[in-house]
């Protein structure tokens, strides 16, 4: 399904001022959202998203670029909380394995959601036809994770609280062992999902491992 041409006088997304603009943006996102995961990416067309949110071609082009620059800052924005829990001023005062908790804890939980997970196989079923619709998804979502844990982890070996690592090789680990087999078994809905707590316990249980691994390694 195509999408309208962007208009002669497109100019690059812009991020809204007013309180009538958030709202326009916000109501765009969500209808994207509920039609991406109702009917797949490819199905649907900016023209279907404006008519489900109410609004203008010009206003979501202003806002978000195109259908794919739109997809993007969905996935920003489930992200947002995430990110926001290891750049929270607070963190660099935990100690390490509760920082790193915190994160885990708060991605796994966001990653297990009925939406996250839609996206998620949305995203792999169109990659081999749309292979930039993977890589906005990966940027904004999975890339933009681990870029934040090495940074977290660039400053702990700045101030000593770890040994000299390859930062960003760590940070990756730590996030496939947070997800784990876990998140592949909602993907492919075989089990259940646990409970919140058995998240958080899975959570710590990496954190604990992770460091622990860390810290007696040789140099």
């Amino acid at each position: 399904m195509s999408d309208s041409p962007l208009p002669r006088s497109f100019t690059p997304p812009l991020s809204p001022t007013t309180q009538r603009g958030r709202k326009r943006h916000d109501a765009l996102l969500e209808a994207a959202q509920r039609l991406f995961l109702e009917r797949g990416f490819s199905q649907v067309s900016v023209n279907d998203i404006v008519a489900e949110a109410g609004g203008s071609l010009s206003t979501l082009y202003r806002h978000f670029g195109n259908k794919e620059g739109l997809f993007q800052a969905m996935v920003e924005h489930r992200s947002h909380d995430i990110y926001t829990a290891l750049t929270a001023d607070d963190i660099d005062s935990l100690p390490v394995e509760a920082a790193l908790t915190r994160f885990g804890s708060g991605l796994l939980h966001k990653a297990m959601d009925d939406e996250a997970l839609g996206i998620y196989r949305e995203v792999v079923a169109e990659s081999p036809r749309q292979p930039e619709l993977a890589r906005r998804f990966f940027d904004a979502g999975p890339g933009r994770m681990r870029q934040v844990v090495k940074e977290y982890l660039d400053r702990r070996v700045a101030d000593r609280s770890l040994p000299p690592v390859d930062t960003a090789a760590l940070a990756g680990m730590y996030l496939g062992m947070v997800l784990g087999e876990w998140h592949l078994i909602q993907l492919l809905q075989l089990e259940a999902p646990p409970s919140a707590e058995a998240i958080d316990a899975r959570v710590t249980r990496c954190a604990t491992l992770f460091l622990g691994g860390l810290r007696d390694a040789p140099d």
